[in-house]
C-alpha cells in the first residue's frame, strides 16, 4: 500500500490543532495516529514504541473522562506529538 506521507503528516499536525481546540475527542487522535503509523512504510520499531507512550496519557483520558489530569498536560502531549510528527517525517525524507 502506498501512502503519501506528506498529506499524512498535514492530517495528523490538523489532527492535533483540532484536539488543542477542543473541536476532536482524544480517542480519535488516537486512532488517527495508530492508523497512520500503521501504513508508514518502513517506520523504526522505536518510533513505534514512543508514540505508544505518547498516546498512553490520551488513552487514559479517554478511560477517565478527563481531559487533563494530574499525571499529563495535554499541551505537552500535544507538543511531544509533534515533536515525533516531526522526527518520523524527516526521518522518512533521509530514506
Amino acid at each position: 500500500m502506498h501512502i503519501d506521507l506528506h498529506s499524512t503528516v498535514h492530517r495528523l499536525h490538523n489532527t492535533l490543532d483540532a484536539l488543542e481546540t477542543g473541536s476532536l475527542r482524544p480517542d480519535v487522535v488516537c486512532a488517527r495516529f495508530r492508523v497512520a503509523s500503521l501504513q508508514w512504510p518502513d517506520l523504526p520499531e522505536r518510533y513505534e514504541n514512543v508514540l505508544e507512550r505518547l498516546l498512553q496519557p490520551l488513552d487514559m483520558a479517554i478511560t477517565t473522562g478527563a481531559a487533563e489530569s494530574c499525571a499529563y498536560s495535554q499541551s505537552t502531549v500535544i507538543d511531544g506529538l509533534r515533536q515525533w510528527l516531526n522526527h518520523a517525517a524527516a526521518l522518512q525524507q533521509r530514506h
